[in-house]
């Protein structure tokens, strides 16, 4: 078929939904809302925030981090800045569902908005539709600030509309905010790869992600806050207020605060009282490290990576990667979604030249959750084990959290996003490392210096890699690396057992990602 008619049809598809969102109804986000610039409250002495911030860190240069391997801690830990918070709130993130967790959290932070503490939101436009109405009534609040970062301009919770949205304005949707920031009172924030939901607070058995964050005191703490300000005050960030009002602000808010109210009534009773827990005592309980100093800087992408042309050495992968040419030792790296790309394996090969160990975690295709993702990685597979690298893939285990909501087992997927070098220093943020992160999303995280957190998130990655909890990819001595080149090898109530094919996969998912593989189709994965 003539190129002209690929092209007419595409836009004949794109017309005929637009058609369908003007039947159904659209509306459009407004655009003669203006966009109030704010910036971070500053710290203020005698909070109860700032009393704890003030215990860890005795130096205005420092910082102080405690780690957070436990989703039910991660989760507690965030309420409990929510419930001492005097001044400010400021959250930031790519997904921010309406589930157990979500509510909990939205529950508490419109308490604190009552109580006069100010509440910025700033939220990723990707998944925001279901929950577009509960937007509207809590932004209606005179303490809280939501915005939308690069948003859809069709709303209305149309799933026609916004694919038509999609397909004529892709290159501008495509580009996202993955970004996960929490800022309490400018006196303690925590980042990491978890975003707002139940999966990732291990609350939901079957979707539970293995995760990290690092809640931060001190320095680190203002400077995460300016980061904040710089997307909060970007272009692309839209006062929700833009949003089309399907009807009477003041009945929305009413609607958020009677089902917040009766979903606390009805919250489970063994979380309750996890909750209630003191998280932020000296030794609070499981899922929480102890306090380490340290000296971090924030790796942040451009607000505006979207529209602006970007200087490779400003970029986090970029500084990541110039971080690893100076390694002595030993490269440890956790990375649910990873496609190293060729600069990634001229660095893994480097590394190998220079006698540095390079160890790999990362799901298996029974763990991943996105299996495009998956068949571009396995093609890094042989290189990267010829490169010297040990590789392994996270199973999806059957674990069983200290809470349960429901009944059954929990399958663990891989969703921390952590890199330690030579157990010195420690990368703990929102980047994958795959090329949408690299080039497509804006991503942050912070690198630490801190010999004590850098060898807890040494263990928690190597507890990980246990045979036990994942496969050891290898070469298979017996192939020729074009037919069955791999083998994994696990352990299995203390058997090992080695598996010549992708384990626990059937015929047609190997067919598949064997098609996906060959799909040039990279660049956006």
């Amino acid at each position: 078929m003539p190129m002209d008619s690929y092209r007419t049809g595409w836009l004949r598809a794109i017309g005929g939904l637009g058609l369908a969102c003007l039947l159904s109804a659209c509306m459009t986000l407004r655009t003669d809302v203006v966009r109030t610039p704010s910036q971070a409250l500053p710290p203020e002495p005698g909070t109860p925030l700032a009393r704890i911030a003030e215990a860890q860190v005795s130096d205005a240069t420092l910082s102080s981090f405690r780690l957070l391997d436990g989703g039910q801690a991660a989760l507690a830990a965030r309420l409990a800045l929510v419930e001492q918070a005097r001044r400010s709130l400021d959250l930031q993130y790519y997904i921010f569902h309406a589930d157990t967790s979500g509510k909990l959290l939205v529950d508490a932070l419109l308490r604190a908005a009552d109580r006069g503490v100010r509440v910025r939101i700033l939220l990723d436009d990707m998944y925001t539709a279901e929950n577009e109405a509960a937007i509207i009534g809590l932004d209606d609040h005179p303490n809280i600030d939501i915005r939308l970062y690069n948003p859809f301009r069709l709303r209305g919770n149309n799933p026609l509309g916004r694919l038509a949205e999609w397909l004529s304005d892709s290159e501008r949707l495509n580009h996202r905010m993955h970004n996960k920031v929490f800022l309490a009172d400018n006196q303690l924030g925590i980042t990491g790869g978890r975003n707002i939901g139940d999966e990732y607070f291990q609350l939901e058995d079957p979707r539970a992600f293995l995760d990290l964050d690092v809640l931060a005191a001190g320095k680190v703490v203002r400077d995460l806050s300016n980061a904040f300000d710089l997307y909060w005050n970007s272009e692309p960030s839209v006062p929700a207020r833009a949003l089309p009002k399907p009807r009477p602000r003041k009945k929305l808010l009413e609607e958020a605060r009677e089902g917040l109210d009766q979903h606390r009534t009805d919250m489970h009773p063994v979380l309750a009282e996890y909750l209630r827990q003191d998280i932020l005592a000296p030794a609070p309980g499981p899922g929480f490290g102890p306090w380490s100093p340290g000296q971090a800087e924030v790796l942040l992408d451009s607000p505006d990576k979207l529209t602006e042309t970007v200087h490779a050495a400003d970029m986090p992968a970029v500084q990541l990667l110039t971080l690893g040419l100076d390694l002595q030792r030993e490269l440890l790296i956790a990375s649910p979604y990873f496609v190293p790309g060729r600069l990634g394996l001229d660095l893994m090969q480097y590394l190998h030249n220079q006698r540095v160990a390079v160890e790999v975690l990362t799901n298996s295709l029974a763990a991943n959750d996105v299996t495009l993702v998956h068949a571009a990685y396995a093609r890094y597979r042989v290189p990267m084990l010829l490169a010297g690298v040990q590789l392994h893939e996270l199973k999806p285990l059957k674990q069983a959290p200290a809470v349960r909501l429901r009944g059954g087992s929990s399958r663990a997927s891989l969703h921390s996003k952590a890199l330690v070098f030579d157990r010195a220093v420690v990368y703990i943020g929102s980047m994958n490392l795959d090329p949408r992160s690299v080039l497509l999303n804006t991503e942050s995280g912070l690198l630490i210096r801190s010999e004590a957190l850098a060898g807890q998130v040494a263990a928690f990655i190597e507890q990980a890699m246990t045979p036990e909890r994942s496969y050891r990819v290898r070469i298979n001595p017996d192939s020729d690396l074009t037919v069955k080149p791999l083998i994994w090898q696990e352990t299995v109530a203390g058997v090992e057992q080695t598996h010549s094919r992708e384990p626990r996969t059937g015929f047609w998912m190997q067919l598949l990602i064997d098609i996906l593989s060959g799909l040039p189709i990279e660049s956006q994965l």
